[in-house]
């Protein structure tokens, strides 16, 4: 008997469970509806409830109830995208033009000033009625930004009117909260201007763009109404809260900074957009200005209104929230300095509702949320903001009670190291001492692990303090190998034995399974060797500048090193600079520069060519003063390969550094400059300066010409 036809494996088990879904689907599809269903009108007709029914939205059992429009809009309030405005979409010629706009810009390859100005001006006029749309666009965004950092004041307070009546949508905006800072920042300088009335109306005249009439001081007192109620939401806004931050310090007057790394009104992954005047905007970012009388009591109110809704327990959360912690810090920094550190005896003030009890003594409620915040990568940068601003007796408090007896193991750690810093800053001499005892047992394995940031801030703080660095640097020598060449070596983190970030790369680079996962790993473990030789290098900078044991660490070996190991050092961007410190700081003795000066014979031209070794040439120039033969014999290579050094930007800067012109046509002046000794016009006994030949040659020419000149007439 012939057996049945059927499938085999799990293909035929899947095709009928496929087929089983189907018929249950559409069973289910048949079914009548679990929703109600609005009646006819000859449905309502006939039982009479039917329009009861639907009408009443809170009918027991009923399936669906309708939102009231009120009720919409309450609910879109709650999400990302409902409760923002639409300002529209650029169309495909604005995009291109205004893209083609920031490109100029980003390239400012613009003949003068004045040029620049017309152009922005006339993107002004373009963007005229568009500034809300440019401001929410992904990619011209960063135009606005362009032009409100290259603006004028009068520019600046056009833009500012047109983003007044949505500052409270702006500011949460992806892209427009950035606009939103660049203003800010831009129009704090001017805020004590008063705009004149015949600029109005001759404004309003030419272009037809009136000016508005608001100054910049009333702008902001509006901003601050729109914003109004809305702080304590915004203090935990994604993308308002640094628009916040830039907003509380422009009206205490305060420095705005953000370019620094550490900077705590911008993340390190901001874009450093428009900051094509780097003089100005530096010179800014450190100066503190005059803001208006109305300023203070407008600041004061909004740092109220952000906490008053909060209790304490909450308040202490935001110290450890990624996005709350940096406005805490902002608000914690203007109560302490800009109001006066007597306001952190207030009750209701920021700083004694985090820590309540001043005596930080064990099982307090301060000591415990303090100790909770060091190993805290984002709590501890609030723990910074208190050491360095708190006032003087709480800070002893603090200092005594839950850090000086821990402060070896929290040097040890990488984020409670950085309280450390901030607190050796603030120690007095004694404390300071007392600090680097308890520190010193801790140096290898500082040094071990690479973590060299503590030990350089110590002699640093030691310096200033006047404290005896000696036990330093015995710790030291003794954390170091006792081989001076090999010392410098690990100083410099160029011995490859390292352990820490670089090890970790390393690390990474061999768990990659595939080529694109070690390329990767390759950029970090890069990353990771840069980063220690650069606190390497800068260790080593700082311990040049103490006399004694601890800068003869360095000095006894450089001088242990080979020429060429030397001649690569200058050649390395960070390891130039320890040579450039050891051949110009006061500390450098002329014996020492004697026997080192001698080991860059034969290789002056190489270094002048090289742009980490042409610095190290111009050091030679100084390095040398009282040196003259070692400068004569460096002068005398540099000679010989003129058309070299000239063929290239960083030869002719040294030529010129070492005065090679004057060294080839008057060599006697060039050995006075050489030795640093000043020519003067007229000796001490008032006897004229003997003339050169070309002096007495121009003299006789002169002379000529007066005796020719009555006989032409």
């Amino acid at each position: 008997m012939p057996r049945e036809n059927q499938k085999r494996g799990r293909r035929a088990e899947k095709k009928a469970q496929k087929e089983d879904s189907k018929r249950k689907h559409d069973a289910a599809f048949e079914a009548p509806s679990a929703k109600r269903i609005k009646p006819s009108s000859d449905d309502a007709d006939a039982d009479g409830t039917a329009d009861q029914t639907y009408d009443d939205p809170y009918t027991e059992n009923a399936d669906y109830i309708p939102l009231e429009p009120e009720d919409q809009q309450e609910y879109a309030g709650n999400d990302e995208s409902g409760d923002m405005p639409f300002y529209g979409l650029l169309d495909a010629d604005e995009s291109e033009y205004f893209s083609r706009a920031n490109e100029m810009l980003e390239a400012n390859q613009f003949a003068d000033a004045e040029e620049k100005n017309l152009f922005v001006e006339s993107v002004y006029q373009e963007a005229n009625g568009k500034e809300l749309k440019i401001a929410c666009s992904q990619g011209c965004s960063r135009l606005m930004e362009k032009l409100i950092s290259m603006s004028d004041i009068p520019q600046i307070r056009r833009i500012f009117s047109k983003f007044i009546g949505h500052f409270l949508h702006l500011v949460q905006h992806r892209f427009a909260s950035h606009c939103c800072e660049t203003l800010f920042i831009n129009a704090a300088p001017a805020v004590m201007a008063k705009t004149p009335k015949s600029q109005n109306k001759q404004s309003s005249e030419d272009d037809g763009d009136a000016e508005p009439e608001q100054s910049l001081a009333e702008m902001f007192m509006t901003v601050i109404e729109e914003l109004e109620g809305n702080w304590g939401y915004l203090l935990t806004e994604r993308f308002a809260s640094h628009t916040i931050r830039v907003l509380l310090l422009v009206l205490a007057g305060e420095p705005v900074d953000v370019v620094s790394s550490d900077s705590i009104v911008a993340s390190r992954k901001k874009e450093r957009l428009g900051l094509t005047d780097a003089d100005k905007e530096e010179k800014a970012s450190k100066q503190k200005r005059s803001v208006p009388e109305s300023f203070a009591p407008a600041l004061k109110k909004i740092m109220t209104d952000m906490v008053s809704g909060l209790d304490n327990t909450y308040l202490r959360a935001l110290a450890s929230h990624p996005i709350g912690n940096p406005v805490l810090q902002v608000m914690l920094f203007l109560e302490l300095s800009h109001f006066g550190k007597s306001s952190a005896k207030d009750s209701k003030s920021i700083l004694r509702r985090l820590v309540p009890d001043e005596s930080f003594e064990e099982g307090t409620e301060s000591a415990t949320f303090i100790r909770g915040l060091l190993y805290d990568p984002v709590g501890s940068r609030l723990v910074e903001t208190m050491v360095r601003y708190m006032p003087g007796k709480v800070f002893k408090n603090l200092y005594k009670n839950n850090i000086r007896g821990r402060i070896g193991s929290l040097s040890r750690n990488t984020t409670a190291g950085y309280v450390v810093l901030r607190t050796l800053e603030r120690l007095g001499k004694d404390d300071l001492q007392n600090a680097m005892e308890l520190i010193i047992p801790e140096v290898p394995g500082l040094i071990e692990r690479g973590r060299l940031i503590v030990p350089r801030v110590l002699i640093e703080r030691c310096v200033i303090r006047n404290v005896d660095t000696k036990p330093f640097a015995k710790a030291l020598k003794e954390a170091y190998d006792q081989d001076p060449s090999i010392r410098l070596r690990q100083m410099l983190r160029l011995d490859g034995t390292t352990d820490g970030p670089q090890q970790d790369a390393e690390d990474e680079v061999m768990e990659g399974a595939d080529d694109g996962e070690k390329r990767d790993g390759g950029k970090k473990a890069s990353s990771g060797f840069s980063a220690e030789r650069l606190h390497g290098s800068l260790l080593a900078q700082t311990i040049l500048t103490v006399s004694g044991p601890l800068s003869e660490l360095v000095y006894s070996s450089l001088l242990a090193q080979s020429s060429d190991f030397i001649i690569q050092l200058a050649k390395e961007p960070t390891s130039s600079r320890v040579l450039q410190q050891a051949l110009t700081l006061p500390t450098s003795t002329g014996q020492f520069r004697r026997q080192f000066t001698i080991r860059f014979q034969g290789h002056i031209v190489e270094l002048a060519l090289d742009s980490s070794g042409s610095h190290v040439v111009d050091a030679l120039w100084s390095a040398t003063k009282d040196i003259f033969f070692v400068k004569e014999r460096l002068a005398q290579e540099l000679a010989q390969s003129e058309m070299t050094l000239r063929d290239s930007f960083l030869g002719r800067a040294v030529w010129r550094n070492w005065s090679m012109d004057l060294y080839k046509r008057r060599r006697g002046e060039w050995k006075d400059r050489a030795k640093g000794i000043e020519r003067q016009p007229e000796d001490s006994e008032g006897a004229a300066r003997p003339k050169s030949k070309i002096e007495l040659a121009r003299e006789r020419f002169a002379a000529k010409q007066a005796e020719a000149a009555p006989a032409s007439q």
